[in-house]
């Protein structure tokens, strides 16, 4: 009896089974321990319709287009009260969505939002979930944030910082540090609501159509609590560069635009008066779009352009 041996193609045949077994398994186990349940947002914000007076009825001159960056409306509106839910898109794609509520009236103002982000890793879509609040005086000066980030593998992290003062205290998991800050120019950035603050922040410190700022960046890597010892906080310059087109479907709007510039780069805001309507930055490979789905649900984008979504 003649015994046949185990053939160098046949080895190889059970090695990749096992091996594709073996892939099968652990992308199993990934897909069951990364990705997470899609959880619902703990604020409820409507469809809007877009307000008659945003619509543009023709096309504007050149001299419109570059309007006096100045001419902003003295005095904003107490008490004010806005909701909106933000889109969130990286190249084209989204990768989260943010809801919020902002209330001002003489004993201050409020910020609460919550929402998620998701990326894939592997075969898995891993969710983040987030709530934050940032407390205010009514003419912005901050006073408290609290943030809240939950995500996978038990990799949760939460924030705390609030002001005495010109004193700020920030305590999270790695410590609490206390640091010296101007009241008047400090601006806490969190997630992307808190960039809903700005067109109002810019009515209230303009000075010949720019406002400068000492940003606390609490929502993104690093956060300035870990910086150096003695390190000065980074800027932000908001300047109003006039009157913007956006397009929403068949819709041109005339709108506020205003050009954000600090460490993390340049970016367009485009706003309403206090009601902010969308930010972009980056390029066009790689290009970051904020906008109020709760008004555009079908999408927005520039019309001179027509870089968006």
């Amino acid at each position: 009896m003649t015994t046949r041996r185990k053939g160098p193609h046949r080895r190889r045949l059970l090695w990749w089974t096992a091996g594709g077994l073996a892939a099968l398994l652990t992308a199993a186990v990934l897909v069951f321990l990364l990705s997470s349940p899609e959880v619902d947002l703990l604020l409820e914000v409507a469809p809007k319709e877009i307000p008659a007076g945003w619509v543009s009825t023709e096309e504007p001159a050149a001299e419109e287009v570059t309007a006096d960056p100045t001419a902003v409306a003295p005095g904003p509106a107490i008490p004010y009260a806005s909701s909106g839910r933000l889109a969130l898109l990286g190249n084209g794609k989204p990768f989260g969505e943010e809801v919020y509520e902002l209330r001002i009236d003489e004993s201050g103002a409020t910020l609460v939002s919550s929402g998620r982000f998701w990326f894939k890793v592997i075969l898995a879509t891993v969710h983040v979930t987030f709530e934050q609040t940032l407390e205010a005086e009514s003419d912005l000066r901050p006073v408290m944030y609290v943030a809240q980030f939950h995500a996978p593998f038990g990799l949760d992290r939460s924030i705390r910082a609030s002001v005495l003062d010109d004193r700020m205290t920030v305590e999270r998991s790695g410590g609490t540090e206390e640091f010296q800050i101007d009241p008047a120019r400090a601006f806490p950035l969190g997630t992307f609501s808190t960039y809903v603050l700005l067109p109002r922040l810019f009515a209230l410190r303009h000075e010949d159509g720019l406002v400068s700022l000492d940003v606390l960046v609490f929502g993104g890597p690093p956060s300035q609590a870990s910086r150096p010892a003695g390190e000065r906080l980074p800027t932000m310059t908001l300047e109003r560069t006039g009157t913007a087109r956006l397009r929403a479907g068949s819709v041109l709007l005339d709108v506020d635009g205003y050009v954000v510039l600090s460490d993390l780069g340049r970016s367009e805001l485009y706003a309403r008066g206090d009601e902010f309507l969308a930010l972009r930055a980056g390029t066009e490979d790689e290009s970051l779009w904020v906008y109020r789905s709760d008004f555009f649900p079908n999408g927005l984008e520039v019309a001179d352009d027509a870089v968006g979504p």
